[in-house]
């Protein structure tokens, strides 16, 4: 099973009627998702323990990711097919590389334009 997950920067094209079957994953309240969660803030220590480190490896996007595949999978809460991530324009680039160069997340997921 895939789910499908879409990088946006502006939610104009995500009417009422398909955010019941969506996670958003933003910094800002919207009404309509089936889920809506807030990112985690970096870590402190990101980067500077070295390889190989479990709070330096991974982005606190790809823990996030994780955990609503597996809540997908157990159950927990409402179903969902697709997850919305609410980025900056800026940012996008950024968020489209690390989830195309993390293996889980693309076995996990299929991204959408």
């Amino acid at each position: 099973m895939q789910l499908s997950v879409c990088v946006v920067t502006d939610l104009s094209d995500w009417p009422l009627t398909r955010r019941s079957d969506a996670v958003l994953v933003a910094d800002q309240v919207e009404e309509g998702w089936a889920r809506q969660i807030s990112l985690p803030p970096p870590s402190p220590f990101r980067k500077i323990h070295g390889a190989g480190c479990s709070c330096c490896s991974r982005e606190g996007l790809s823990v996030t990711m994780a955990q609503l595949f597996q809540d997908r999978v157990l159950g927990v809460g409402y179903p969902f097919s697709t997850v919305v991530l609410l980025v900056k324009v800026d940012e996008r680039p950024e968020v489209l590389g690390m989830l195309e160069q993390d293996v889980l997340v693309r076995a996990r997921y299929r991204l959408q334009d």
